[in-house]
């Protein structure tokens, strides 16, 4: 039985290695065909005038279980190519050898599974049945395509060849069928990318999402591509506004550490400033990268106009975190965490007296906000998470103030 299960784990393949995304644009069919045939190199590849962006998704539990593992086969490939701009999708499964059936003993069978039905379960309808439709689709996107919703804002950014690329952003809400039905084709991305997402309702008007293309011309017309997105709801504030919550924030592998994460969020957070139907800007569970990205859009926007002139040193009044909190349109929790950056950013030494109240502050909000759970806690316990948790907040803190 040993030797029989150890020829079957030569058969497990870790399905997040297994899955290839690809982007891929091009002007004509055959072009389009070649270079999905090519063996492409991690950073992409260009043939006769077709461009293929190639990655691996992040998660894959929810397609093929909490392990990642796809039992059952050798070179197995699973494929999901998109155009780039429009994600019409092609998708395909390619492997050298596939496990028929193996005993294990009498009573149990080892099968391959199943890796086409639960990755069609999550991608759009709208897929096309052949490599060659697809690329028929992706000749004709490729210059026909133009991104749903409304223009919003455009910024520049220079591509490793230091060429000046342009950006835009685009602000669409489900009421606007092309929108809804384009986010169908975004939505499996959500998932292979963001821990614990799911799908949301494009039948809930609430919803507003922006969307980022890299726009290229291509022998003196226009193309899009995707770069990333986020979904923002907007909930009822009482007793006459809307309070804006980030859900959702993506900016695909190949365009991330480039500025797209920041150019959306300012221009997300700017949205928000603009509007007086707004009373603030809040986001979902965050992962920590997102939260350096927060945190460093925020305290440069805070420090150009001037707003922490009014605080010298801890503690600092409710009155006046609610003040620069309405102003600025940020959560109170965000508000409260940009004042004490600031505060920990005009501290000189870890000795002096204003460490010593900065840290009482600190140490103050910590236990407000997790009372049920230190109150559980005996004296001693209570203390060391306390002090672990100011610990782990300053080391947070210097490392964003590092990059502003």
């Amino acid at each position: 039985m040993d030797s029989t299960l150890a020829a079957a784990s030569q058969w497990a393949t870790e399905s997040n290695a297994a899955v290839f995304i690809r982007l891929i644009s091009g002007e004509t069919e055959s072009g389009v065909m070649q270079a999905m045939s090519s063996e492409l190199s991690e950073e992409g590849d260009e043939e006769e005038g077709a461009d293929v962006i190639e990655f691996h998704p992040e998660f894959t539990y929810p397609i093929y279980g909490e392990h990642e593992r796809i039992f059952g086969y050798k070179g197995l490939s699973i494929n999901i190519n998109y155009a780039a701009g429009s994600l019409a999708t092609y998708f395909n499964v390619h492997y050298s050898k596939r496990i028929e059936q193996m005993e294990s003993t009498s009573a149990v069978a080892l099968k391959a599974d199943d890796v086409d039905t639960p990755m069609r379960q999550i991608l759009a309808d709208s897929i096309c049945s052949t490599q060659s439709e697809f690329a028929q689709v992706v000749a004709r996107d490729t210059h026909m395509f133009r991104p749903p919703g409304r223009k919003v804002h455009e910024y520049s950014g220079r591509s490793s060849q230091t060429e000046q690329l342009r950006y835009e952003i685009y602000s669409s809400s489900f009421d606007n069928a092309e929108s809804a039905k384009y986010h169908e084709r975004v939505q499996a991305l959500v998932l292979f990318f963001i821990e614990g997402a799911q799908f949301i309702d494009t039948g809930d008007e609430r919803w507003h999402v922006h969307t980022v293309f890299e726009r290229l011309d291509l022998n003196g017309q226009t193309s899009y591509s995707l770069v990333g997105f986020s979904t923002v709801y907007n909930f009822y504030c009482w007793p006459d506004r809307k309070r804006a919550r980030i859900s959702q924030f993506l900016i695909l592998p190949p365009f991330q550490g480039q500025g797209h994460g920041s150019a959306l969020y300012a221009h997300i957070h700017a949205t928000v400033l603009a509007s007086s139907e707004y009373a603030d800007l809040s986001v979902d569970d965050t992962i920590e990268a997102f939260d350096d990205m927060r945190d460093r859009n925020d305290m440069r926007y805070l420090l150009k106009r001037n707003a922490f002139d009014q605080i010298k040193s801890a503690p600092v009044e409710q009155s006046v975190v609610e003040e620069l909190q309405q102003k600025h349109k940020l959560s109170r929790r965000q508000m409260t965490r940009c004042i004490e950056m600031a505060l920990l950013k005009t501290i000189k030494s870890e000795k002096s007296v204003e460490f010593g109240r900065f840290r009482l502050f600190v140490k103050r909000r910590i236990y407000a906000q997790n009372m049920d759970l230190l109150q559980a806690l005996d004296v001693d316990e209570r203390k060391q998470k306390v002090a672990d948790s100011f610990a782990s907040v300053v080391d947070g803190y210097r490392r964003v103030l590092s990059l502003i």
